[in-house]
């Protein structure tokens, strides 16, 4: 007897509750449209030639749905690797009313409405990477995500704040405090702080994020485990704060063929970030690479920062690509990131070729910036984060939206090793 797909899915989703897997979707929001921005679905022929628009980075970023209090009260977040810290707009404060958050269509939250917030009355403050700051006060309250309830959350109910503009849910490394994914371990709702990523091709609206668990259809070839880089205190432990890993090989392919490979002594900590959209690289190994892929630096002249390149490179998917390897040249896993991957919002036009942004992103020489391998990169990969036992596990990811969900969990022990898809 054939199963239905539907019914084949819906037994899937059952068999991921049984296992201790929380699945929800990440996705991509429609904001509003204003005058420095153009929408990757809007038409060139209104916006004036010669003149390339800045694109607003939250309409990339993904976004991932909760609920806060009791009852609960709705919160569309940005979902962050790279933080450790829960942030949700105070209903009337500045944050909602000088328009820093459409607070109206993403959510915000009224303490007085619900039964079981506690105030800490501990005030605090939280500068983000982008330079972005809130201020508010430490809150404890029940946040739901996806049918789970984890109780006593700690989180920022901010109340001000500069240049701001979403709520966050940061599922990183937990500091003196417990992050949601933490706690959703030790309230015993998954089996590991752990969960898996997949954020669909670039056209895509949404994917899908796992807390303690991981998909066998959503990746080919094999899940390869890899450790995160920490840092040695001075007593000979070691701290973690991001989910950094050791890149040791980029090279661009146009066919088979390599163009441009880094050296075999290339070494270069990276980190996994979704709450970056670009991927960010060294000045030259980016150059090398904008140069390669047809690209180029904007505003024109320009040896660093934004790179632009025409929109038609996106339906070329025989164009060349990027291979990111890591960990150990023999053994650690492979990304392949296509060309077509790599071009995102429409900026305009240029001498009558539409442009888009590039996927690549070059750091200032000397200026200190961390290589980070953000959305464009992590939408080609399927990302599971142990954050329990210090690795990362990596493979190719499939973009097929008819698959089947295969679900499994990733128990207390870490990523299951030896699985190879395809």
């Amino acid at each position: 007897m054939t199963l239905p797909l539907t019914l084949l899915a819906l037994l899937a989703t059952r068999l991921a509750a049984a296992q201790r897997v929380i699945k929800a979707e990440i996705w991509k929001p429609q904001v509003a449209d204003n005058s420095t921005t153009v929408d990757a679905n809007d038409t060139l022929s209104t916006r004036s030639i010669g003149t390339l628009l800045t694109p607003r980075p939250d309409r990339s970023l993904y976004w991932i749905n909760i609920t806060i209090g009791t009852p609960g009260q709705p919160q569309s977040l940005q979902l962050d690797t790279g933080s450790n810290v829960i942030l949700i707009p105070a209903t009337g404060s500045s944050l909602c009313s000088s328009s820093l958050i459409p607070c109206d269509v993403l959510g915000s939250f009224d303490s007085s409405k619900s039964s079981t917030f506690s105030n800490t009355n501990q005030a605090t403050g939280e500068t983000f990477t982008d330079g972005a700051s809130v201020s508010g006060n430490w809150i404890y309250d029940t946040v739901g995500i996806s049918g789970a309830s984890v109780t006593s959350q700690l989180a920022i109910l901010g109340t001000s704040g500069s240049s701001i503009t979403e709520g966050v849910l940061g599922v990183g490394f937990p500091a003196s405090w417990p992050t949601l994914n933490h706690n959703l371990a030790t309230q015993n709702l998954i089996s590991s702080n752990s969960y898996s990523l997949w954020l669909d091709k670039a056209s895509a609206a949404s994917g899908t994020i796992l807390f303690g668990g991981l998909n066998l259809a959503r990746f080919t070839g094999a899940l390869l485990k890899i450790p995160i880089v920490g840092s040695t205190n001075a007593d000979g432990s070691m701290s973690y704060n991001q989910a950094t890993v050791q890149l040791t090989q980029v090279s661009t392919l146009n066919g088979l063929l390599p163009v441009i490979q880094t050296p075999l002594t290339y070494s270069e900590n990276a980190i996994l970030d979704t709450g970056t959209t670009l991927t960010i690289l060294q000045q030259d190994l980016a150059t090398s690479i904008i140069n390669a892929m047809g690209a180029q630096y904007y505003p024109l002249g320009s040896t660093s920062g934004n790179a632009i390149i025409p929109c038609q490179a996106a339906t070329n998917n025989n164009g060349p690509s990027i291979n990111f390897h890591f960990s150990n040249l023999l053994t650690g896993p492979t990304i392949n990131v296509p060309l077509s991957q790599l071009v995102g919002t429409v900026l305009g036009s240029l001498n009558g070729i539409s442009y888009c942004q590039f996927g690549i992103y070059s750091a200032p020489a000397g200026a200190g910036w961390p290589t980070i391998l953000g959305d464009t990169f992590l939408r080609n990969a399927y990302a599971v984060y142990d954050l329990d036992t210090h690795h990362v596990g990596l493979a190719q990811a499939v973009y097929d939206s008819n698959v089947v969900d295969n679900i499994i969990e990733i128990p207390a022990g870490g990523i299951p090793t030896g699985i190879v898809i395809g």
